[in-house]
């Protein structure tokens, strides 16, 4: 009988061992994906931000060539304004027949 109350202690003594080493690899386990979880939003956040830099560096250079082309309109208008107001005349004349229709 000393045997089997020794071997049945032994068993639940390697029992709780490995319970006990599953509690602490599924620890390690939880802090690890807790750091990928921190990581990916990190990067999230970084790419984010690179897009939203990207975004603003678009609407700059979107607006600089708007006020070029304001600009080179306004000289075309100065250097012939007669044209300019046919060609608005004109413009509008089109549109109120395509409206007429």
């Amino acid at each position: 009988m000393d045997t089997k109350t020794a071997t049945g202690t032994k068993i639940k003594s390697d029992i709780d061992s490995d319970v006990d080493a599953l509690k602490t690899d599924i620890a390690a386990l939880r802090d690890d994906l807790r750091q990928v979880v921190k990581d990916m939003r990190g990067l999230a956040a970084v790419r984010a931000q690179a897009g939203v830099d990207k975004g603003t560096e678009l609407a700059k250079e979107a607006g600089e060539q708007i006020g070029e082309a304001k600009t080179a309109m306004e000289s075309r208008i100065r250097d012939n304004p007669l044209g300019a107001i046919g060609i608005a005349f004109g413009a509008g004349v089109i549109l109120a027949m395509m409206r007429r229709n």
